[in-house]
């Protein structure tokens, strides 16, 4: 072989590492896909959990500061609880506005005015709504196996050695020839 060819054959990339990358790639994506997705579920799923925790100290810190103002007998309160629970107006006070239907059928709770306002859920994950095909196939039960086999494939097709051209017979018989001859 002349160093000009040994020169010309290093320049070109064996194909074997585009199987190697090609391998690595299927085999990384049937992995991370599902791994990513389950922790972007378990943030969400984390995230709702903040957000009713936080609604549910917002309730308490509410009661407890009506139950203290109750147990303190604060004048406010106390007139506030005679008007709606007793419908008993302090003199010279009426409600404001006209009541709306019957009076005898409004609510007289006084639960709704300790409620907080309901905070806004979290953004649900992307994969929520619609998944790439590639992502459906690291998902699947059997596709999932089938991908990373076809994975452990194309890196055992890609650390194969190269195939290495043999001379042919014709050319070493006349090789042998010419060193006879001569």
């Amino acid at each position: 072989m002349s160093p000009s060819s040994h020169q010309h054959r290093s320049l070109i990339p064996d194909a074997g590492w585009l199987f190697v990358f090609a391998g690595l790639g299927i085999i990384a994506s049937a992995v991370l896909i599902p791994a990513s997705e389950a922790l972007q579920e378990a943030r969400f799923q984390r995230d709702r959990a903040l957000v009713s925790e936080q609604l549910r100290l917002d309730r308490l810190d509410r009661y407890r500061a009506y139950l203290l103002a109750l147990d303190e007998r604060q004048p406010a309160l106390l007139a506030q609880l005679r008007a709606i629970q007793l419908n008993q107006y302090p003199e010279g006070m009426r409600p404001l506005g006209e009541p709306a239907g019957d009076p005898a059928l409004a609510s007289a709770s006084v639960f709704e005015m300790l409620e907080p306002p309901v905070p806004a859920e979290p953004e649900p994950p992307a994969f929520f709504r619609g998944r790439s095909r590639l992502a459906e196939l690291a998902h699947g039960e059997r596709s999932h196996l089938w991908l990373i086999a076809g994975g452990a494939v194309c890196l055992l097709i890609g650390v194969l050695p190269p195939a290495r051209v043999k001379p042919r017979r014709r050319e070493r018989t006349s090789d042998a020839a010419a060193t006879v001859s001569a």
